[in-house]
Formats: structure tokens, C-alpha cells, sequence
């Protein structure tokens, strides 16, 4: 826990900064430990399902022309799923896109802060040689800046509803931390880190008009500023120690305008990290339509529901929700992901939302199109609605059926468990890298606290010889 009169005069980066860098291995709970084992199985797992993802295959393709490769040194840094090598921050930014392009990856936090924390921890990890237990620090303080980052400029949806995506603008910070504590830097070039990061914040909705690729490159785009922070300020480089709190210029100001309560960035620092807040996802699409397919899967095991019974299907959902996943436009994977009107559709007809229902999509198939044009989204439910939507259905032969889940599969409140994940990984991992290679990575981060250079385990995610 931070002592207030000592930090009293410190700005709020300098004070975050001072926290992390006192704060070692032995000093995290249990509890959050385990947490980060998780949420680093399930990054990477993700990050291997899109190593052939059109949108990672650009990114490559173009930092391979920009920058060049290695494909035999165990240096700088592994792209996950490929024997390639690129610089460290090119590295974190091909695997965060690959980790976030099939719609795979962790939420809340900072959104999907797994596919920007991850990927930059894990680069600097191998390109300097830092030991298992730092890497594990280094996530937990990421995840924790992160998602505190979210909740003080005022949440998910006043946030991303002015148009910027908090995964890119709050998880930056998170990996600039990240980065900056593999890297062992003091307090003070962690703090101008995070002051050098917070110069350089971008991602916008804009994707949304089109289904542009740009989304699946935010968490990419995040790790790769926090990570050059990270060196820029080892380097020497200053970066503002007001990023967050300047009337001009600051995060909070300029990012989240009436909306910030930049106090809520240190509330309970010590005793409580973000980590717990974020959930892993059972399903490959977007995460507000989680809800509706966990009540709709409740229908079809409780009744028997089969989709050519359905007539009707209304969900009821606050306004952000319809404006988030209400889109009929089914024209690539991203668009499939994004609808829950598709996720509905194919869930009903196949029983499944995994990645092979959405990539590719089958928009095309008359009884999706069918069950899609039957489903609408009515928006009544109160902005402040914390739980799942209220699905109800129609049957052609006159029953009325509804359902409501609380909290979704893979929620805090509703956590998928070790074997459900383990699963998960597997299905994920295996067609990349095979069994032999994920059963080693499995029990490589259950044993990575004794890791003495992270490096032995980047080996991992390499195609075996």
C-alpha cells in the first residue's frame, strides 16, 4: 500500500510508478497470480489462432518491409506461431494484432487488455532476458494500470462512447508499465515511461463504419507505444509527468472531458489490482452478445429449442449494446463478430459461437439468413444495465419463451474454469504448434515463476524444428 504523505506532492503517474517498482514477485496475492498464469495461457492462445488472420498477415507484412527479419536468432524477439524474429516493438506489435484477430482474446480491464499487455511484456522479456517471476510482476502491474486507467475516465461506454477504443488509449499505459518493469527501470524513468506513452495515444470506432482491420491493430499498435516508451525512457527520454492530471494536454482532460475521475487511478493501489475484473471468453465474437447467446443456449438445453421453431427473437438491451452489436452487415469475419444478430443466428442453428462459426462467416446460408431477419434488437433497458439482455423468443407453434443470464460465462462473477481454459488454449494452440509443444508451454507457465531467463520459454512459441 502506497503512503499518502510521502507520495502527497508526486503527480499520479509518478505515484502509480513508485508503487510498481517497489513491488516484487512475492509481494502478489495468490490469487492474482494465478490470474496472470491464466490470462497469459489464454493471450497466447489467441495470439496463435491469428497468426494467419488477414489483418496480422498485413501488419507482418508490412513491418517485415519496413524493418527486415530473423528467422534463426533466439534475439530480439519471437513473433508467437513462426520462426520469425523482429525488433522488440514491432514484435509486440504483430503479436497483439495477432492476439486480438480473432475476437478471442480477454475483456474489460481496459477492454482486451491481455493482447496489449502480453505481447509487450513478453517482447522486452526475451530481448533482455528478464527472469519468469519479473514477467509475472510486470503482467500483474500492467492489467492493474490498465483497467485502472478505464475506470477513472469514467467507465466502458462513456469512454468508447466518444469514439476513442480504451483498449488502445488505457491499455497503452498498461504495457508502458509493463514494459518499463521487465525492464527493471526506476521509479522515475517508469514514471516519464508512462508520460512518453501518453503522448502518443490513438484508436478510434471509426472501423465500425466499415469493418476496416484497423480494430484487430489497436492492442498491436498500444503494446508496440508502451514498449518504445519503455526503451525511450531508459534511454533518457522525459516524457510529461502530468500526462494524466494537465489541464492541457492531459489524458483525462482531452480523452474523457466531463466524464474522468482521475482520482479513481489510485483508489485502493496495493490492495486491489484490475486483474479481478477482467474475464476470458468462451465464445469468438464480441463480447456483448455473450449474454444473449448464453440465454439462448439456456432455451435450447431447457426446452429443446431447435431453429426452425423460431419464429421471433426480441432482445432487449440498452442502447449501447444495439449501437455496439446491432449490425445485419455480414460482409467479412470482423462484421460476423461484431453482430449479434449473426452471433444469435448461428448459435441457433449449430448449438456453438466457437472461432469456426464466425471464420469464415455464413452469412450466405438461407437459415441464417432467416433466423437474422428474425431476430431484433429492442434498446429499453437503462444505460447503467450491468447484466445480460433479456432475450425473448417466439415459436411457430405458439410458445413464448424468454431468458436472462446474469452474468456471462467467462465473467468474474461466472469465471470459466482451469480445464475450460485449458481446453480452449488447446483448440487454439495445437493446429499451430501441435500437442508435444502445447502440453510443454502449458506446463512452462505453471512452472514460470522458476524461470530464470524468459527467453527459455519465448522458445516454446516457435513451430518445433
Amino acid at each position: 500500500m502506497i503512503d499518502r504523505e510521502a507520495t502527497s506532492s508526486l503527480t499520479l503517474t509518478q505515484q502509480i510508478a513508485a508503487h510498481w517498482c517497489a513491488r516484487r514477485f512475492h509481494d502478489l496475492p495468490d490469487h492474482e497470480v494465478a490470474l496472470v498464469r491464466q490470462r497469459l495461457l489464454d493471450t497466447l492462445a489467441a495470439g496463435m489462432a491469428g497468426t494467419q488472420a488477414p489483418e496480422t498477415l498485413a501488419v507482418r507484412a508490412g513491418v517485415v518491409a519496413m524493418y527486415g527479419s530473423n528467422l534463426e536468432s533466439p534475439a530480439p524477439a519471437a513473433v508467437w506461431g513462426l520462426p520469425l524474429h523482429l525488433p522488440v516493438a514491432q514484435a509486440a506489435l504483430v503479436n497483439g494484432t495477432a492476439a486480438h484477430a480473432r475476437e478471442l482474446d480477454d475483456f474489460d480491464g481496459c477492454g482486451h487488455t491481455g493482447a496489449v499487455v502480453v505481447p509487450a511484456a513478453c517482447a522486452v522479456a526475451q530481448a533482455c532476458g528478464a527472469d519468469g517471476a519479473t514477467v509475472i510482476t510486470a503482467i500483474a502491474a500492467g492489467y492493474d494500470l490498465a483497467g485502472r486507467m478505464l475506470n477513472a475516465a469514467g467507465g466502458y461506454r462513456p469512454h468508447n462512447g466518444l469514439g476513442w477504443h480504451s483498449t488502445a488509449t488505457c491499455g497503452t499505459f498498461g504495457a508502458a508499465l509493463a514494459a518499463a518493469y521487465v525492464l527493471q527501470l526506476d521509479a522515475d524513468r517508469t514514471a516519464q515511461a508512462l508520460g512518453i506513452a501518453g503522448t502518443y495515444l490513438g484508436g478510434v470506432w471509426a472501423f465500425m463504419q466499415d469493418g476496416a482491420m484497423t480494430k484487430r491493430m489497436h492492442p498491436g499498435k498500444a503494446a508496440e507505444t508502451g514498449v518504445a516508451a519503455a526503451y525511450l525512457a531508459q534511454a533518457g527520454m522525459t516524457g510529461p509527468r502530468y500526462i494524466l492530471e494537465s489541464e492541457w494536454g492531459g489524458f483525462f482532460k482531452t480523452y474523457c472531458g466531463p466524464h474522468a475521475r482521475p482520482e479513481r487511478v489510485l483508489e485502493d493501489l496495493g490492495t486491489f489490482n484490475a486483474i479481478t475484473l477482467t474475464g476470458i471468453k468462451p465464445y469468438a465474437c464480441c463480447r456483448a452478445s455473450h449474454g444473449a447467446i448464453d440465454a439462448l443456449l439456456q432455451l435450447q438445453q431447457e426446452h429443446g429449442l431447435r431453429a426452425d421453431e423460431i419464429a421471433r427473437i426480441a432482445v432487449h438491451c440498452p442502447a449501447h449494446t444495439a449501437k455496439l452489436v446491432g449490425s445485419y452487415r455480414v460482409d467479412s469475419v470482423l462484421d460476423a463478430q461484431m453482430s449479434l444478430p449473426y452471433a444469435l443466428a448461428v448459435t441457433a442453428a449449430t448449438g456453438q459461437a466457437n472461432l469456426p462459426q464466425f471464420a469464415p462467416p455464413r452469412a450466405q446460408d438461407p437459415q441464417i439468413q432467416r433466423l437474422m431477419q428474425a431476430i431484433a434488437l429492442v434498446p429499453d433497458l437503462p444505460a447503467d444495465h450491468i447484466h445480460g439482455p433479456l432475450l425473448q423468443v417466439e415459436c411457430t407453434d405458439g410458445r413464448r419463451l424468454q431468458a436472462q443470464v446474469q452474468f456471462a460465462k467467462g465473467a468474474p462473477q461466472n469465471p470459466i474454469t482451469d480445464a475450460e481454459l485449458r481446453a480452449k488454449a488447446q483448440s487454439l494452440m495445437v493446429p499451430c504448434l501441435g500437442q508435444e509443444r502445447f502440453e510443454a508451454i502449458d506446463q512452462a507457465i505453471a512452472a514460470l515463476p522458476h524461470c530464470n531467463d524468459f527467453r527459455i520459454f519465448a522458445a516454446l512459441l516457435r513451430p518445433a524444428p
